[in-house]
């Protein structure tokens, strides 16, 4: 008696499970209706059945096929090359809203004065040369037996950058040796790099 009605609740179970999986599968009334309207405008091409399938689509922004254009998601490159000191520093921003949808050439007129190095839908690099020296020159000096930073300045002055807790009777001789002439660095990362390397 007992297998009879745990058969009979398993059936029962079973056919009520396949019951909702067709139920939540099938679509809905709302969606087979925009597919056949959507159907009917392909078939016949008219305006007012056309105007019905697009009417979801007015925000979007009419492309020529071959054109590229800037994506939401694109990154700018901006290399600036210093005519002083050859050194190129280099700025990853996120494209601003107001430039998604702009063409190379709508590009290059925002940014007369840069050269468009390298244009797709996702990337973009923007160059030009500039006057004077870049303001990431550091020499690396050893003041009172300390580890101490020197930004250097366009006119090759020096000013104290920073002072670390690097104590330079730790160092190896041949940096010690270095230190006393001062160790020129060029940019905030191998700066980073090498006060690393003496911690």
């Amino acid at each position: 008696m007992n297998k009879v009605i745990i058969t009979m609740l398993t059936i029962i179970v079973v056919i009520g499970a396949i019951i909702v999986g067709v139920l939540i599968y099938l679509p809905d009334d709302k969606s087979r209706e925009n597919t056949i309207v959507q159907d009917i405008a392909v078939e016949n091409n008219t305006v007012n059945d056309v105007e019905n399938v697009t009417e979801n689509t007015n925000n979007m922004v009419e492309t020529n096929s071959n054109e590229i254009r800037i994506s939401p998601n694109a990154f700018i490159t901006f290399k600036q090359t210093y005519k002083g000191c050859g050194h190129t520093k280099v700025e990853f921003v996120e494209v601003p809203q107001d430039f998604v949808n702009l063409t190379e050439e709508e590009l290059k007129e925002k940014y007369s004065d840069w050269t468009v190095e390298k244009f797709t839908d996702t990337d973009i690099i923007l160059s030009k040369e500039v006057e004077g020296s870049c303001d990431e020159h550091y020499i690396v000096r050893d003041v009172d037996g300390t580890v101490t930073v020197f930004h250097v300045l366009e006119d090759g002055t020096e000013e104290e950058y920073m002072v670390t807790d690097i104590a330079t009777e730790y160092l190896t001789d041949t940096d010690k040796i270095e230190m006393e002439k001062g160790i020129e660095v060029n940019g905030k990362q191998n700066l980073n790099q090498l006060i690393e390397d003496y911690e």
